[in-house]
């Protein structure tokens, strides 16, 4: 997947050209595809000067957000966790008759740590199946 910084799209894949607005993602590329860096003014294989638009330079700080925004909530996640092993422990300690009831405390942990795993590969489905339906809804108005 790619993000365009020109129009805030996300194009599934891994594109050459953002699919709304049509800019080439950090190169610039001549009819043939020929790569080219961004400050190029013609093809540096054929010479040719119908170069693409690249979108625009992604800012320092985007891989530092992105980074620390996915680790975010899964920090939390192992935070609240110990937290609750560490208060069980001690009430186990002082009356072990409690133990049902921590046990009964661990199932919601244990769902939500297996949601986590779950995550990623649930949201790349429900966001190819969106792009889909967005594709053939776009391509029902041409027609």
């Amino acid at each position: 997947m790619k993000y365009c910084f020109a129009c805030g799209n996300i194009t599934a894949g891994q594109p050459l050209f953002c699919n709304s607005c049509g800019r080439s993602y950090d190169v610039k590329l001549c009819p043939r595809r020929h790569v080219n860096p961004r400050s190029a003014e013609a093809c540096s294989q054929c010479g040719s000067r119908d170069l693409s638009t690249p979108q625009p330079r992604r800012p320092w700080w985007a891989p530092f957000f992105g980074f620390a925004l996915s680790l975010l909530p899964g920090t939390l996640l192992a935070v609240v966790t110990i937290l609750v092993v560490l208060v069980a422990i001690q009430a186990l300690l002082r009356n072990p008759q409690i133990m049902v009831s921590l046990f009964l405390l661990m199932i919601p942990f244990a769902i939500l740590w297996w949601l986590w795993s779950q995550i990623p590969k649930g949201f790349r489905s429900w966001l190819y199946r969106f792009l889909k339906r967005r594709r053939e809804r776009g391509d029902e108005g041409k027609g």
